[in-house]
Order: structure tokens, then C-alpha cells, then sequence
């Protein structure tokens, strides 16, 4: 059995939670979520609309969930872990916590790293006229999105001159999304090769 912890929010990360979830030799000790929007999404910070979906997939499933919604929130009460996992986290996860996992602590980033670290890299992508996003799985450091690439998954761009700049960036959010699950698996594996050496 391979033990996570995961650090998941949107969309992508609810998806690497469900295929995780459906692999019976991973074994989901932990998830770290946000609860509520960001500022500067929402000045008034509203609950996250897939929050209510993270809480009943990990009541279904039997998983601690902790909300975190603030850089300075600590995290306490950290299992032991073989993997940690982040997708979608607003904030740099601590040297102290990621030290924690007895493998590794990766990410998944929807963007080429690291060309297009940091926020909206899609639309990073779309700027420069790039044809294709690079999803990055990545090891965590202590500064975002600059660990080593572990592995990396290619989606064309298909740029639909019908639509608006956002309305591209939002579809290419959508169809990336099967891609985050893959991508997770992808470099456990890798990581596992790796440890086994």
C-alpha cells in the first residue's frame, strides 16, 4: 500500500482525487483543501463551489479533510506518508512538510516549467503562441513551481478564433483536466522506478 497526502483544489485536483482513489494500492491518508475562494476572485471569499464535492468524496471514502484558506494557517497533525501530492494549491507547502513524505512531495502544474511557472499559465501559453500546453509534474521546493520535472503530458492548443481569449483559456482548462489523474499516476511510477534503485 502506498500512502498519500494530498493537497487538491479545482476541478483537476478532484479528478487525480477520484483515480487515486480507485487504485486500491493507494491509500489516501490526508487532504488539504481550500474552502473558500480567493480574494481575488471574491473579495467577500464565498465557499468554493467543489468544496462540498472534496467533503463528500472524503466522507464517502473515509479521508481526513482539512481546509486551509490562509498562507499563515499551520498544518498540524501531518500523517506519515510516502507521496505527498499538491495540484491547484494557492500556497508554498513548508520545507518542514514536504521533509515529511518518506518518498517524495511532486505537483502538477498546467503549464511548460519552467517557462510558465507561477500563476495562469495557460494563458502565458496563449500569449507567447505556443500550439500546445505542457501539463508538469513536478518536485516540490521551496519556491513554487521550480522543482525538477519529473514527467509531462502535451495537449494541442486548437486556438477557436470563434471565441474570446478567456473563452479559449477556460475550454483548455476543461479538456487538460483528464490529464492531471494521468499525469499523477504517471509519476508515482516514476518516482517508485526510481525509490526501488
Amino acid at each position: 500500500m502506498i500512502d498519500i497526502v494530498c493537497f487538491l483544489s479545482r476541478p483537476h485536483g478532484f479528478a487525480v482525487l477520484e483515480k487515486l482513489i480507485k487504485i486500491k494500492k493507494f491509500n489516501i491518508l490526508k487532504l488539504y483543501t481550500h474552502s473558500l475562494n480567493p480574494k481575488s476572485q471574491d473579495p467577500n471569499r464565498s465557499i468554493r463551489t467543489d468544496f462540498k464535492l472534496f467533503q463528500q468524496i472524503c466522507e464517502q471514502n473515509n479521508i481526513d479533510l482539512e481546509s486551509i484558506d490562509s498562507k499563515e494557517s499551520e498544518i498540524t497533525s501531518f500523517p506519515n506518508c510516502d507521496y505527498i501530492i499538491e495540484v491547484s494549491w494557492r500556497y508554498l507547502i513548508p520545507t518542514k512538510i514536504l521533509s515529511l513524505a518518506r518518498k517524495d512531495a511532486f505537483g502538477i502544474h498546467r503549464g511548460k516549467l519552467p517557462d510558465y511557472a507561477g500563476a495562469e499559465p495557460i494563458k502565458q501559453a496563449l500569449l507567447k503562441n505556443d500550439n500546445k500546453i505542457i501539463l508538469s509534474a513536478h518536485y516540490l521546493a521551496n519556491k513554487i513551481d521550480m522543482g525538477n520535472v519529473i514527467d509531462t503530458v502535451e495537449h494541442d492548443v486548437n486556438y477557436d478564433k470563434s471565441k474570446s481569449f478567456e473563452e479559449n483559456i477556460q475550454r483548455l482548462r476543461d479538456e487538460i483536466t483528464p490529464f492531471f489523474p494521468q499525469l499523477a499516476i504517471s509519476a508515482i511510477n516514476v518516482l517508485e522506478e526510481k525509490n526501488s534503485d
